[in-house]
């Protein structure tokens, strides 16, 4: 139950980041063309083709996924594609947009690199994104001929690498620090379950008691009756010997327990009820 409760944690915080990633580029990407409007006919195609991927995505997972939960490698690739189409549409729009000499270079590509670092949702697709965001520009820096060179601060290509290494860093700490969270979250589920188990047992163990006991005064008073009867009634007390065995680890867990007030008089129907109750609302959602 753990295992899968916290598979299904994994798989919505792929889709969730995905989802956002995509309703970023569907929402925010298209306002790209302002940049260097009045430098000449720059196409606007490349921005608005990106911006739809973004929204057939970001429609899947709304319609799709949520009706019929997909697999968590989807998810990352879908995210992954986002990514591309952003990638691809920059590609396009930056030969037009360099001839603009007061327009900052590589804007999109410092943007997608800490916000691949902020949403990527698993450390594979994250880190692929964010190098590709930090390398692509610089292989265009040195693909340009010298006249486009010289309208790009010589220090752009660096700063791309700096911008690449910040988000990879700022991408581990994230999912290191979600790992974290998700190992003590388990460890706590982990205790409470042991601790609902131990008072289950001790449950188990009270209500015991009182028909070994009536078994045991029954057995001495046929033994005093009939002592004839010296045989079976040897084989009942050794059965119960072993049943009085059974209880004995119990007193590990019951020294464990942090007991509250009112736990003295631990009601041991209630406690198997309520067992069964949950027990009945797991295997209900596990189900659905």
């Amino acid at each position: 139950m753990i295992t899968r409760s916290f598979a299904a944690l994994h798989a919505r915080h792929v889709w969730r980041g995905t989802l956002i990633a995509a309703l970023l580029n569907a929402c925010l990407y298209p306002l790209d063309v302002l940049r260097g409007r009045d430098i000449g006919p720059a196409p606007w195609w490349p921005v608005l083709g990106a911006s739809a991927v973004g929204f057939l995505i970001a429609a899947f997972v709304l319609v799709v996924h949520r009706r019929r939960p997909q697999s968590v490698f989807l998810g990352s690739a879908l995210f992954i594609v986002n990514q591309a189409a952003i990638l691809a549409s920059a590609q396009i729009m930056g030969p037009y947009q360099l001839q603009d000499p007061n327009l900052i270079p590589f804007q999109v590509h410092k943007l997608g690199a800490l916000t691949v670092a902020i949403l990527a949702p698993e450390r594979w697709a994250g880190l692929l994104c964010i190098f590709a965001f930090a390398l692509i520009p610089v292989l265009q820096f040195v693909r340009l001929d010298p006249a486009q060179q010289a309208r790009i601060d010589t220090s752009e290509p660096l700063v791309m690498l700096v911008y690449g290494a910040v988000g990879a860093v700022l991408l581990l700490y994230r999912l290191r620090g979600l790992a974290t969270e998700r190992a003590l979250v388990q460890a706590q589920t982990e205790a409470a379950d042991a601790r609902r188990t131990a008072r289950l047992l001790l449950a188990v163990r009270d209500l015991s008691n009182t028909p070994l006991q009536v078994i045991a005064l029954a057995s001495a008073a046929a033994r005093r009756r009939s002592p004839g009867l010296g045989e079976p009634l040897d084989r009942l007390d050794r059965a119960l010997e072993r049943l009085r065995a059974l209880h004995q680890p119990l007193k590990a867990y019951e020294a464990d327990l942090e007991w509250r007030p009112g736990d003295e008089s631990i009601d041991a129907e209630a406690v198997l009820a309520a067992a069964g109750e949950e027990a009945r609302i797991r295997r209900s959602s596990a189900s659905i």
